[in-house]
């Protein structure tokens, strides 16, 4: 009876490396503050635009 994984080895080599990667980095990473960020629709917050194409706007 032949191996039956002898000709996708590569993939199940290629999917362990994959798996050891996303743990590695999930393990050495820091932990996401997710409510450190500015909430999406912050229309008006903030300081105005200084660089950038919205700068480039003929001025009036």
């Amino acid at each position: 009876m032949p191996f039956p994984f002898k000709k996708s080895w590569p993939a199940w080599l290629l999917w362990a490396a994959l798996l050891a990667l996303l743990v590695l980095d999930w393990r050495s990473s820091t932990p996401h503050q997710r409510f450190a960020e500015p909430p999406p629709l912050a229309l008006g917050n903030g300081p105005a635009a200084d660089a950038g194409h919205c700068s480039l706007a003929p001025q009036k």
